[in-house]
């Protein structure tokens, strides 16, 4: 009986031990054992969605190619990971990362000399290249009123006072429009949906966005393609970065190791076709 007993203990012992989560080993730097020591790590993200990259699952969480990161990487550092999903705009989660009210921003976020006088940027893990994209019609009629053959002679002719471009506000590409195209009109869009239809019903003459998202919104609504064309010559590269706040120098060295074991440099296009064949699924 004291065997039986015995033995009913082991394995009582052995099913407690596999089920407590596996602690992480200590850290010799401070930033990171901070971490460990609260068994949890930050992560800023964008409150609205942002397709393929940030998205909600039908039970209310966080899902899409960011939130499938944070939670590999809060895995890798032994973890759990909790959401701060309250930003409104991309600067926003600068905000809240260079505010240490999150660890790590990870939102799809572009790096920049303003925003790295915040907070530190990792390695990127994602390349893409800001576009310009325009009503299809309206480029049509602007080529022929004023002689032009490309974008960029229209926006350095006369027409470029006349000329309104949309933009994400608080994203890297409003810096980007106010500082290489200062001569034509901002206009701002709290979503990418909002600023296709502005294009696409010739409310505005065009947009500026990455290329990643442009891509899978495209591949969502391929109607779109009939009225609003990406220009092929306007291109600025755009890596994408985890933001890390400010006093955790060790953690954005854990973190560039990690990226640069598990993740390495995605390519946007990659990404669109992963996320378009699981939306198919469901």
């Amino acid at each position: 009986m004291k065997a039986v007993v015995g033995l009913y203990a082991v394995l009582i012992f052995v099913g407690l031990t596999v089920a407590l989560p596996t602690r992480a080993v200590d850290s010799a730097f401070a930033d990171i054992q901070r971490i460990l020591d609260a068994g949890v790590v930050r992560v800023a993200i964008l409150a609205r969605d942002v397709p393929p990259m940030i998205m909600t699952a039908p039970d209310g969480s966080p899902a899409g190619a960011e939130a499938d990161l944070a939670r590999d990487l809060a895995e890798k550092l032994g973890v759990e990971v909790e959401f701060v999903r309250s930003a409104e705009t991309y600067n926003d989660v600068i905000g809240q990362v260079a505010g240490k009210q999150a660890d790590l921003g990870i939102s799809f976020l572009s790096s920049g000399v303003s925003r790295a006088l915040e907070v530190y940027f990792s390695r990127p893990y994602i390349r893409q290249s800001g576009r310009l994209f325009y009503n299809r019609t309206n480029f049509a009629r602007l080529k022929r009123d004023f002689d032009a053959g490309t974008i960029q002679e229209l926006v350095n002719g006369a027409a470029g006072s006349s000329l309104i471009i949309g933009v994400i506000e608080g994203s890297v590409y409003q810096t980007m429009m106010e500082r290489d195209f200062s001569q034509i009109q901002v206009q701002h869009y709290a979503n990418l949906m909002e600023l296709m239809q502005a294009v696409r019903e010739d409310k505005i003459f065009g947009g500026a966005h990455g290329d990643l998202q442009i891509a899978f919104f495209m591949r969502q609504y391929p109607s779109t393609a009939i009225h609003v064309a990406i220009d092929p010559e306007v291109r600025r590269p755009s890596d994408i970065c985890i933001a890390v706040r400010p006093d955790a120098p060790n953690l954005l060295r854990w973190v560039d190791t990690y990226l640069a074991n598990n993740v390495g440099s995605r390519e946007s296009a990659d990404i669109v076709e992963q996320y378009v064949e699981l939306s198919e699924d469901e």
